[in-house]
């Protein structure tokens, strides 16, 4: 009788050896698992925010080269009484690539864009509708997209 119960108590402690064993190993994966995570998530946070400051530097690069470019910028624009022919002179120091012409009636609006380049001190004569008022926005070239000089926009009153 002596020897089973010892046996049985071996028995019993390789059981509990086993399970104990087994609850350190799972403990263990879980930790692995989630330090796997941490690290992965850490990983995209890292890369998007990355991705989205090159981008946001980039934009701002760029608004400030469009701001310092429309600086240059100077037109005067000179309508006839019912604003049927307008005369546009470059009196900047940079080539004007395009204008945006907006008229405005008693009941439309309209925006024309004159695809037509002025370099310094030329002048362009241009015939349009008639209209109430007349805006006219330069539009410069900065490296390769066209950007629209609004505090450069002259309006003129038609009668």
């Amino acid at each position: 009788m002596i020897k089973p119960d010892a046996e049985n108590k071996g028995n019993v402690e390789m059981k509990n050896k086993s399970k104990k064993s087994k609850k350190g190993m799972s403990e263990i994966i879980a930790w692995i698992l989630l330090l796997g995570f941490s690290i992965s998530l850490a990983v995209i946070i890292f890369n998007w925010t990355r991705t989205h400051t090159e981008e946001l530097t980039e934009s701002t690069v760029s608004f400030v080269e469009g701001k310092l470019e429309c600086q240059e910028i100077a037109i005067n624009v000179v309508t006839n009484d019912d604003c049927s022919t307008i005369t546009i002179t470059n009196r900047g120091k940079l080539t004007i690539d395009q204008f945006a012409i907006r008229t405005f009636g008693q009941d439309y609006e309209n925006t024309l864009i004159e695809a037509t380049q002025l370099t310094p001190k030329q002048s362009k004569q241009l015939n349009i509708l008639g209209s109430n008022k007349i805006e006219v926005i330069p539009i410069v070239k900065i490296k390769e997209k066209l950007v629209g000089c609004n505090d450069k926009r002259i309006s003129n009153e038609c009668a």
